[in-house]
């Protein structure tokens, strides 16, 4: 049985990617949308203490995940929060279909289970904290960390951070922030046409960025502020030009070892390694689109 995905990447990726065991079904999950995932109760079968971890685990009809790759980039842009120290549930790999886990579900579980994606899913430790109620005044945030969440959903095209469904998509608790949910993010590694790829690379030469983070939950925050703007990215412009692109791509050769597809991933590696090369001309396209 499969219990790890080795990643020999380096600094902050994740030294491999962990499978853990299923052993309990806890129910469906208020939180986390059109995917209604489930808590579930699993194990490291590997560790010398077994202890219960509680997890949310995504799943996903099959459409989802072939036609967008929604698994594989909730996996790449948790590792890639980390790299800018932005706080992310711990990352698991959990197969709801494991023999022994499947047999303890009931009947409507099972039903559920047949119209998700036949396949190891993404799963995150519980953490104790609430969902972020849109209606929250976000000025009651920090505005460099509404200012570091803003810029990183500017880099991975997230259409979800807010968006059309006015879904946050951050838990909160005494610590601060914490992002989930990072399946509509890098569309253009969708399908394979490249014309997506070309229209964002032509708005930044353009200086110009994708209209959708005019949506985002804290634009409005930060269009307004009236404090000084010309250093609220410079943290997001240090940490992008140092990300590590080689790790990038072992991590994802390694999710596709999994069976975890990311889509056109050379246009991927490509798009961050323009994009750490003139990290501050992309510092200075955000600016632009708050001032």
């Amino acid at each position: 049985m499969l219990t790890y995905c080795t990643i020999l990447g380096v600094n902050k990726f994740a030294a491999h990617l962990k499978i853990l065991k299923p052993i309990r079904f806890d129910g469906l999950l208020d939180k986390g949308g059109s995917t209604k995932p489930w808590a579930v109760s699993c194990i490291d079968e590997d560790s010398e203490i077994i202890t219960e971890i509680p997890c949310a685990l995504k799943l996903f009809p099959p459409s989802h995940v072939t036609k967008a790759n929604c698994i594989g980039k909730e996996f790449l842009c948790n590792q890639l929060a980390i790299e800018f120290d932005l706080a992310v549930p711990e990352a698991y790999l959990i197969d709801a279909f494991d023999p022994d886990f499947y047999s303890t579900l009931d009947v409507d579980a099972q039903r559920d289970l047949s119209t998700r994606f036949k396949g190891i899913s993404f799963g995150s430790k519980l953490i104790d904290a609430t969902i972020l109620n849109p209606q929250v005044k976000s000025n009651s945030f920090d505005i460099h960390d509404c200012a570091m969440v803003f810029a990183f959903d500017c880099l991975i095209l997230n259409q979800d951070r807010g968006g059309h469904r006015n879904k946050p998509n951050l838990m909160v608790n005494d610590e601060g922030l914490t992002l989930i949910d990072h399946e509509l993010t890098f569309h253009f590694t969708n399908g394979e046409q490249d014309d997506a790829y070309n229209a964002i690379m032509n708005d930044f030469k353009a200086q110009h960025w994708s209209p959708m983070y005019q949506k985002h939950i804290f634009y409005q925050r930060l269009k307004s502020y009236r404090g000084n703007k010309q250093n609220l990215f410079d943290t997001f412009e240090e940490y992008l030009g140092k990300l590590d692109i080689n790790a990038i791509e072992v991590a994802v050769a390694q999710l596709e070892k999994c069976d975890i597809a990311i889509g056109q991933k050379e246009l991927l590696f490509q798009y961050l390694r323009i994009l750490k090369k003139e990290a501050h001309k992309f510092s200075r396209i955000l600016l632009s689109l708050i001032a």
